[in-house]
């Protein structure tokens, strides 16, 4: 398995570099995600686009690429109509991912996600039972590691890293973090991360507005750290004023990335893009880690 190939880098050597943000990517290439559900969709009708999709972040040389599945949960598709085909699309939009991380000349673990963001609301006891099923869907369509996104809610974060956690995959936790530094699920920092910890979570990724906020966060972490064994990483939006799902036109890639080197600094194991990122941070973001990282190959990443 790819995972196993790159694990160790949790711990030392090059940050681990994933995906940018999925829809603006999409969005970037003019795929109209304009309703609830419309990945869902587009994995039904087109995938081939999602195929195309999955490329260009190979071709940007991820070490981890995170697929649609965010959006084949029955809630998720319930949105256009395909709350039956939740098996089917989740196992479609991880085949699709293997497809093309089969042809990358270095080792690309596919990660399935757990958390959407589109979705109508449902009740608590609902939210784990949901959690928990999507989370075995994920597993048993072959994921390496999983993704969990309470998307502000402590309760939801929690429940989906504990669903993940209970298939034995690596789970990583997404944790965001408002323009004033602030955490979207409240509290404080060492705490929540200590909970994340107990529940289960192999990595922590603190989403950030700015470069800031990520390095600061890093350091109160590592000031509260009483023995966590999770590893923490930033996903860095595009910019200050980016909006997750659409692409920052006034972001420079290659700006983004030479600032995203203090991270790295900082003692980020896994970098990644949030919020209006596209491949092309990823790709800029990788020939800047290959300045302190030497041993990341230049040559394409497919074949």
């Amino acid at each position: 398995m790819s995972f196993e190939q790159i694990k160790s880098r949790l711990r030392e050597g090059r940050p681990i570099v994933l995906d940018a943000d999925t829809p603006a990517s999409f969005r970037a290439r003019g795929v109209a995600l304009d309703m609830p559900g419309a990945l869902g969709l587009l994995l039904r009708e087109n995938p081939d686009t999602v195929l195309d999709h999955y490329r260009a972040e190979i071709a940007s040389r991820v070490d981890v690429l995170t697929t649609l599945t965010a959006d084949t949960t029955p809630r998720s598709l319930a949105e256009v109509g395909m709350q039956h085909r939740a098996s089917r699309l989740t196992g479609l939009a991880i085949d699709l991912a293997f497809d093309a991380a089969a042809k990358a000349r270095k080792p690309v673990a596919v990660a399935g996600v757990i958390g959407a963001e589109m979705v109508s609301p449902t009740a608590s006891d609902r939210v784990k039972e949901e959690l928990e099923e999507h989370a075995e869907r994920l597993a048993v369509a072959g994921c390496e590691l999983l993704v969990a996104k309470g998307l502000g809610s402590r309760l939801e974060l929690m429940a989906a890293v504990v669903a993940g956690a209970g298939t034995e995959l690596p789970t990583w936790a997404v944790v965001e973090v408002g323009a004033d530094g602030q955490l979207m699920t409240g509290g404080m920092i060492g705490p929540l991360l200590d909970s994340l910890d107990e529940a289960g979570a192999s990595a922590v990724l603190l989403e950030v507005p700015s470069i800031e906020l990520g390095v600061e966060q890093l350091e109160k972490a590592k000031l509260t750290n009483g023995g966590r064994s999770a590893a923490l990483g930033v996903l860095l939006a595009g910019g200050a004023n980016s909006l997750r799902g659409f692409p920052d036109e006034e972001s420079e890639p290659a700006r983004w990335a030479n600032g995203a080197l203090q991270l790295d600094q900082a003692g980020a194991r896994l970098i990644g893009g949030g919020a209006g990122t596209t491949e092309a941070h990823t790709d800029a973001l990788v020939k800047a880690l290959r300045v302190v990282h030497p041993s990341i190959p230049a040559s394409s990443a497919i074949e």
